[in-house]
């Protein structure tokens, strides 16, 4: 479960967000669209916890972010698994090896990355590329392996910004699908994006921003471009 409770955040005197109350349940699958600007960063960054609000209370499983020890955020990112649109994956590295890494960094054991960096690249389709390099992969292929690596440690929230920016239709068709079967898997998906087609696809919860507020939260909302 995640709450905002009348969150705002100030960048100096540029408000960022205003007020901004909302939930998201277990398992569910919202997207936050909104113009450049709107506050869909703002919103994520917090959520990661990069930044701290201005104002209000951010709780995410039961726990007060805002009273989040430092040296306690690495073990709550660990329930985050994170896709950006510029993939940010380790060009010296195989896809294997990325994968693995994201494991190593919460000091896995290699059983356990032995046994799960294959079942993460089975699901997202890459069990045949796991000896390439980023540089031999398309770009669907690499945003399937930051997939993979978002993944890794089995988070309980999904969290994708703008992951489909770079791709060209098709491959962002079938990315979404695969988030998609995570999603049905039990994983909570909180995604941003500017793709209204894609949106529009899904029927999911949309929540729309505009500066810096949330103006609409839908059911199997839709999305008609920057408002």
């Amino acid at each position: 479960m995640i709450e905002f409770k009348n969150v705002s955040k100030l960048y100096g005197n540029v408000r960022a967000l205003k007020d901004v109350n909302v939930t998201i349940g277990n398992g569910e699958f919202v997207f936050i669209v909104g113009a450049s600007g709107a506050g869909k960063s703002t919103f994520i960054k917090l959520l990661l916890k990069e930044i701290e609000p201005t104002a209000g209370q951010i709780i995410v499983n039961n726990t007060d972010l805002s009273a989040m020890k430092r040296k306690h955020i690495p073990y709550y990112r660990r329930n985050l698994g994170v896709v950006f649109q510029d993939f940010r994956l380790l060009p010296d590295k195989t896809v294997y090896d990325n994968v693995a890494f994201a494991m190593e960094i919460v000091e896995a054991s290699k059983k356990e990355i032995r046994r799960q960096v294959p079942a993460v690249l089975g699901l997202v389709g890459l069990a045949s590329k796991a000896n390439a390099y980023p540089h031999e992969l398309s770009g669907g292929e690499q945003q399937r392996t930051s997939l993979a690596r978002a993944l890794a440690n089995n988070p309980s929230i999904l969290i994708a910004d703008e992951p489909t920016g770079n791709l060209d239709p098709a491959t962002a068709k079938e990315i979404m699908k695969i988030i998609n079967v995570i999603n049905h898997r039990g994983t909570t998906v909180i995604m941003a994006t500017h793709a209204k087609e894609i949106v529009n696809a899904m029927k999911k919860r949309v929540i729309t921003f505009r500066k810096g507020m949330i103006v609409s939260d839908q059911e199997k909302g839709e999305y008609f471009g920057e408002v």
